[in-house]
């Protein structure tokens, strides 16, 4: 397989996912989702490399929220 289809491939997938979230999300479950992390006394979040810095983005963004 080439590497752009490949590349086609891990988008499509990706987007399959985002849709199946979309589909299944509803308001009780958002709600209890923000419930939780409103609550939480801590929130931890962990990776190495590119996740890693993505991981810092994002415990940043929730300490401002």
């Amino acid at each position: 397989m080439e590497l752009i289809d490949r590349a086609r491939q891990a988008f499509s997938l990706e987007a399959e996912s985002i849709i199946k979230t979309g589909e299944l999300l509803t308001p009780e479950l958002l709600g209890k989702a923000v419930k939780l992390l409103a609550e939480a006394p801590r929130i931890g979040t962990s990776g190495c490399g590119h996740s890693g810095i993505a991981c810092r983005h994002f415990a940043h963004l929730l300490c401002c929220v």
